[in-house]
């Protein structure tokens, strides 16, 4: 049987977002995951080619995601699609800038650095082999992860969690070193997948190339960073002085200067 001459266009999906920092979450889990399931009334054929146009108000224009389905199954009276993303984010710079620009006017006092929405992967496999983790949101400061798995480590304010950070693809540089300082606790939930827990915190001693790094990963310039945690370490003390009086809080006398 011939082949056609020429491949039919990719069928075009519009995703609306209800700001911008929805729709850069979503590409970023579709980047890391490297595929995303889609639910539709009807199925599409494995091989077909899609176009994923992710729509938010905030921008002027579209952010495109080029896609392949899969693999493809029914469940009761709906189709199941899995689809392959490709993302090259050079003809959407102006559009990512953008969307970037909105983040940084949503930003309100105390906090003076904008909150990029993200679910980058961590490798916990290091501490645990079925712990999990997921950067959720980074700034130039700190970020955000949730620790999941059977058992996730006990954290308190203070803790700090050594990881490390590289850029993606082969024949780079060695991973820059990364201490994130616990500032918050969530709760610990139960789910039917584990224990998930959200923790937050500073960025401690960043040098000018991971200060680099986590701007890149920020404007999607490196989409699918490899992070990994090294170890986490007990909370420091933090010993003051008592005001006029040249002794800690714990009682501890020292020698006045």
């Amino acid at each position: 049987m011939a082949r056609p001459l020429t491949e039919p266009p990719p069928i075009r999906l519009r995703a609306y977002y209800r700001n911008a920092g929805a729709l850069l979450r979503e590409l970023s889990r579709a980047l890391n995951r490297g595929r995303t399931l889609l639910r539709a009334e009807s199925g599409l054929p494995v091989g077909t080619r899609l176009v994923l146009v992710m729509v938010t108000d905030s921008l002027r224009a579209p952010i495109e995601v080029s896609g392949t389905v899969t693999t493809w199954r029914r469940r009761g009276t709906r189709h199941e699609m899995a689809v392959r993303y490709d993302f090259d984010p050079a003809p959407f710079r102006a559009r990512l800038v953008q969307a970037l620009g909105e983040l940084k006017r949503e930003t309100r006092p105390p906090r003076a650095a904008a909150r990029v929405p993200l679910a980058l992967p961590v490798d916990g496999v290091g501490l645990a082999r079925t712990l999990r983790a997921v950067i959720e949101n980074v700034s130039r400061a700190g970020c955000q992860l949730e620790l999941s798995g059977p058992r996730v480590p006990r954290l308190a304010v203070g803790s700090r969690i050594d990881m490390t950070m590289s850029a993606s693809g082969a024949g780079r540089r060695s991973p820059h070193p990364l201490l994130l300082d616990i500032r918050w606790v969530g709760r610990r939930r139960r789910t039917a997948r584990g224990l998930r827990l959200p923790v937050g915190g500073r960025f401690v001693a960043l040098g000018a190339s991971a200060r680099a790094r986590i701007r890149a990963i920020q404007r999607f310039e490196d989409p699918r960073p490899r992070i990994r945690i090294r170890a986490i370490l007990p909370p420091v003390e933090r010993n003051r002085l008592r005001a006029g009086r040249g002794t800690l809080k714990r009682g501890t006398r020292v020698r006045g200067g």
